[in-house]
């Protein structure tokens, strides 16, 4: 499906026409599913001090979203079909407030609380003044149109066009190859190839359910019967169970010491393997020590980029695959680690099949509303950022926690320029004590450490020495 029609009639305008990928559209379908704002929209924020060419910064945003057509992209319903249109390129007209400093971190989750609405634009921005010389750049985005390697694309990109138009100077950024729309045709007409169905029908067989850590209270999210029905229909892969409700995120913050993360990548080189199969073992004895099965699943993003072609372009490559991997009290840490290395393969080889497809392949055999077997997921990110710079101001990129959980239970992993990493457990708060949060914080670091330190020792035996051995 391409082609054009009028997005506007009356205004003489038209809109190109594509299918969604499949990520965007179970994104799009996870939105519709959940009340409340979208637990899938995601903030760039910039603290920027001195003299900012806001003029010159709009134009720069400008030229980003009319270079990136799913920036400018509706995601909707056309003929029965999900569809993105993308529109013409506006210009991009910042959203002007004013807030004093005591404020800002308010006034800031109250903008990036927003709903944002798919069928309308992708993206929203802001710039808050908090004093004569200093405001804050918020760049609202749907992850339905960039994941964390658009980030960086987006905040270099920026850097570009603001340098070039105060500069005075010519952009000299090569056309893009390919656009989101035309990935997404692409995508579909290959189909999904029947080896990973197969390969991923395996992996989520009889797969063990709620591996997680014990909750303080039941799980957020179920169903009642109260929850109105979901209007119009969903595709036939999808299950048609009640509106639920997005949970507020927890947060609990630590850091993984410059002296532990080298011991991770020395232990990672001895083992053959990268940090994030060390941290995915460590994660994997983690719930091991939690639950009452000798197996553990979670899930964990992989990029879909495969190409130089998609190297600088904006938009959703990334799909949440399951790893399983089988834990016993007399297995070694490296055969831990091994077998995490063979599980991150395997799900690379197989790649292709988005997690609302494995989501159904789990729910074969089994109740049709069944929970999807990753509640729990690690996020290791050791992509280095460009550092992002805008000349005659000082510029500041913020982090914001997250406001809504997407799973139950996340750890997030950031790589430090001093060797260590930033972490960050993001918690369904309504379920999960910050107390419980924080023990479980503790045996994934003990863990980790005695690990590397004795990848031979039998994890049962690392455990008692970490002291959190198994309940």
């Amino acid at each position: 499906m391409s082609g054009e029609l009028d997005a506007n009639p009356g205004a003489g305008t038209r809109s190109r026409i594509f299918p969604m990928s499949r990520e965007q559209q179970g994104l799009w379908i996870d939105d519709a599913l959940w009340d409340g704002s979208s637990r899938h929209v995601e903030a760039w924020v910039c603290r920027i001090t001195g003299r900012l060419d806001v003029d010159a910064l709009e134009w720069a945003l400008s030229q980003i979203v009319a270079r990136h057509e799913v920036l400018r992209t509706r995601l909707t319903e056309w003929n029965e079909e999900p569809v993105q249109l993308v529109t013409g390129p506006d210009p991009v007209r910042l959203e002007k407030l004013s807030c004093p400093p005591v404020a800002l971190d308010d006034e800031l989750g109250r903008i990036v609380g927003k709903p944002l609405d798919l069928g309308e634009s992708p993206m929203r921005s802001w710039l808050v003044r908090v004093s004569p010389d200093e405001v804050v750049l918020v760049v609202q985005l749907h992850h339905a149109v960039i994941d964390d390697w658009s980030l960086n694309i987006f905040q270099r990109e920026l850097k570009h066009f603001y340098t070039a138009r105060v500069r005075g100077l010519e952009p000299g950024l090569e056309p893009l190859p390919v656009q989101a729309g035309e990935l997404a045709i692409a995508q579909r007409a290959a189909g999904l190839d029947p080896t990973n169905l197969d390969y991923w029908r395996e992996r989520v067989r009889d797969a063990p359910r709620s591996c997680t850590i014990p909750p303080a209270r039941p799980v957020s999210g179920a169903a009642t019967g109260d929850d109105e029905p979901l209007p119009g229909t969903l595709p036939a892969w999808w299950p048609e169970y009640a509106r639920r409700r997005n949970a507020m995120a927890g947060h609990h913050a630590f850091e993984i010491s410059p002296e532990l993360g080298q011991a991770v990548r020395d232990a990672s080189r001895a083992l053959r393997t990268t940090p994030f199969g060390v941290f995915a073992a460590a994660m994997a004895a983690m719930l091991w020590q939690y639950g009452e099965s000798d197996e553990v699943i979670f899930g964990t993003p992989m990029s879909l980029r495969g190409s130089a072609e998609v190297d600088d372009v904006i938009g959703v490559l990334i799909g949440l695959l399951p790893m399983r991997l089988a834990v016993t009290a007399d297995m070694s840490f490296r055969a831990l680690a091994r077998a995490a290395k063979a599980e991150i393969l395997g799900a690379m080889q197989h790649r292709g099949v988005p997690y609302p497809v494995i989501v159904q392949l789990a729910r074969e055999g089994t109740a049709p509303d069944a929970p999807p077997p990753c509640d729990v997921a690690i996020v290791v990110d050791d992509m280095e950022w460009e550092p992002f710079s805008l000349p005659d101001v000082t510029a500041e990129v913020i982090r914001l926690p997250e406001r809504y959980a997407k799973f139950a239970l996340q750890l997030n992993l950031v790589a430090g320029r001093d060797g260590g990493y930033s972490g960050e457990w993001n918690y369904e708060a309504e379920t999960f004590d910050p107390a419980t949060v924080a023990e479980a914080a503790g045996r994934f670091l003990s863990l980790l450490a005695y690990g590397v330190a004795a990848p031979d020792e039998p994890l049962g035996r690392i455990s008692a020495a970490a002291g959190s051995e198994r309940a």
